[in-house]
């Protein structure tokens, strides 16, 4: 490494968590990724600034061997690491002495990368750059370049430093995020809501965006560009969607929403992004948490539609999923993940050797299938069935995807052959092991949600998992529990029972969380757990127990209509009751007044016989 130091800028204080990460990791360990230093309860700057899930901003970005990096900010050097190992080199200019320094001890085996701890108008870079980065830094311009400028002007300075067919990559906050609504802290000052208002109350003014002013901005000065939307924002997403590819209903829940610790929601984000989706889907790029912005003189394609990545696997099941406009590409996030792309290959093998036809084949140590529209998914295909109350053509499909499995499937009363001995789950009653229909080479991933329909044929995808002896009714139990749409219109316990799966719910609970415990890192589960509004931890019961609250719901509504028949009875009870008693009154008045008016005669009769 190249570290040039122009201008150590002590004078510029760092925060206290920034200067907590540098003493307790970046000091201690000799490591550019720190996932296996993290203690047991993550905090968000130690996510951001220590593991892979920040680098998933860019890390599927189709960089060239040859490209030349000017990041201007590098922080913590999260994204450093990265554009050095994607690219020809980088010169990164960051003018906090104290992250300067951590850069430099983080990288410092590294050949390619010029580091320069100080300001920009300070330094003289006599080279361009295929790719200029500003990610999440709008708003330290002036301590990092050593001018007070707009975005715009940002970008016009910046310019003298770019190539003629070079990028510039640009990422910001959307001043209407919804993550701000539900009462995340913004960026800048760590406080709730004021982003939403300009910051018109605080002293300092922040620069703040909209999709639509970003768009006037560049249009302004002739750019052309691409916008992404990255969630839960692009300091660690989870999935990326663009103008090709945006979010639908059942695609939105792709993210893991996280809090920090000034946060206090109160609203599920996921649930209000729903709502939004079903009411104006247009909607979705005015609420979005947070932009990427390719921009370039040359107009240029968007490589890829959507992205997604799987943030709380362990590193060695880690994947980027990449959609192309014709095609979809698999690849692993870490060189430990290639194990599992291996893994993934020899499941492609196995179903073609068994006429199961699918979409996937293995190429250059990446798993490429042809891209389909979403519609031929089979999930939104019984799901559309449903909503049209087509109910007899969701059970022929249901049960033509059963019979696939039932081909292939063996009977077994021996307990100690099953998939239930391997994970130690006991089974009490042996006579479920009989009624169960066994797969020797059991790929539980083949749900609903990974399968398109097309032409009356099943197409099979992303089968990442096998383990031998598995149920082929653990398959479809899975198949219904995680098909979140057909709540909609269906009632799950109901479907459960019709399809033989009610006797074993608890053991294939039980199997499931196995399974899943096997694949995900504990650690980064806990810190996504810790969203009161997306309980990680609680969300396979929360999935299990939602048709039993559906049935509650509908108990509930029927106790309600019962009780409100009940009181429109009384209510009939009792105005008949008021009738009879106002004709009782009218009848005791009238014999009142013919009563007072015979006494009153009388003692008038016998006034005048005195």
């Amino acid at each position: 490494m190249n570290f040039n130091m122009n201008d150590y800028h002590k004078e510029i204080d760092i925060s206290k968590e920034k200067q907590n990460i540098i003493n307790e990791y970046i000091n201690k360990y000799s490591e550019e990724i720190y996932e296996k230093d993290l203690p047991e309860i993550i905090s968000a700057e130690e996510m951001y600034y220590l593991t892979t899930v920040s680098q998933n901003l860019l890390n599927w970005y189709p960089f060239s061997k040859e490209d030349s990096v000017l990041e201007i900010g590098g922080d913590l050097g999260q994204l450093t690491g990265l554009f050095s190992k994607k690219c020809k080199d980088v010169t990164t200019i960051e003018p906090q002495w104290e992250c300067a320094e951590a850069i430099r001890k983080r990288y410092k085996d590294r050949e390619n990368i010029d580091l320069i701890a100080g300001k920009l108008e300070d330094i003289s870079l006599n080279k361009k750059y295929d790719i200029i980065t500003v990610i999440g830094n709008i708003n330290r311009i002036e301590e990092i370049i050593g001018k007070q400028l707009d975005l715009e002007n940002t970008i016009r300075y910046l310019e003298k430093y770019l190539n003629e067919n070079g990028k510039m990559l640009i990422a910001v906050d959307n001043k209407f995020g919804l993550r701000y609504w539900a009462g995340n802290p913004e960026n800048m000052l760590n406080k709730k809501f004021i982003s939403l208002i300009g910051y018109h109350s605080e002293p300092i003014s922040y620069e703040t965006f909209t999709k639509k002013s970003l768009e006037e901005i560049l249009q302004k000065m002739e750019y052309n560009f691409n916008f992404y939307y990255p969630l839960p924002d692009y300091k660690m997403p989870n999935v990326i969607f663009t103008d090709e590819g945006l979010p639908k209903y059942n695609s939105i829940d792709k993210y893991n929403p996280y809090t920090t610790q000034n946060s206090d929601l109160i609203i599920n984000e996921i649930d209000v992004f729903r709502e939004i989706l079903t009411t104006n889907p247009e909607m979705f790029i005015f609420f979005t948490n947070s932009f990427l912005i390719e921009i370039s003189k040359e107009k240029r394609e968007l490589p890829y539609n959507y992205i997604s990545f799987n943030n709380m696997r362990k590193e060695k099941y880690r994947l980027i999923t990449k959609i192309g406009k014709d095609y979809v590409e698999k690849e692993a996030v870490t060189e430990e993940a290639n194990q599992h792309i291996e893994q993934i290959s020899k499941n492609i093998e196995y179903l073609k050797e068994n006429q199961i036809k699918t979409l996937d084949e293995t190429e250059e140590n990446k798993i490429k299938s042809k891209y389909v529209e979403q519609k031929y998914l089979l999930n939104e295909v019984l799901t559309e069935n449903l909503r049209q109350g087509k109910k007899d053509e969701f059970d022929k499909l249901v049960q033509k995807y059963i019979d696939l499995f039932l081909s292939q499937s063996y009977k077994t009363d021996n307990y100690d052959e099953t998939i239930f001995k391997k994970y130690n789950i006991e089974i009490e009653d042996k006579e479920l092991i009989k009624s169960m229909n066994f797969l020797k080479n059991g790929l539980w991933d083949m749900t609903f949600k990974n399968c398109f329909y097309i032409d009356d044929q099943f197409y099979f995808f992303d089968q990442e998992w096998n383990d031998e002896n598995i149920p082929l009714e653990f398959i479809l139990y899975r198949s219904i529990l995680y098909t979140i749409s057909l709540r909609r219109y269906i009632n799950i316990d109901e479907l459960m029972e019709q399809y033989g799966l009610t006797q074993y719910r608890e053991i294939f609970e039980k199997l499931d969380n196995v399974l899943q415990e096997e694949i995900r890192d504990d650690r980064i589960w806990k810190f996504y757990g810790r969203n009161k509004y997306f309980d990680i931890d609680g969300t396979k019961q929360e999935l299990i127990n939602l048709s039993q609250r559906d049935h509650a719901k509908e108990l509930a509504i029927e106790n309600l209509q019962k009780d409100n028949d009940y009181l429109i009875n009384v209510r009939e009870q009792l105005t008949k009751e008021k009738e009879q008693l106002s004709k009782a009154l009218e009848d005791m008045e009238q014999k009142y007044n013919q009563l007072f008016s015979v006494r009153v005669g009388n003692k008038i009769r016998k006034f005048f016989r005195k």
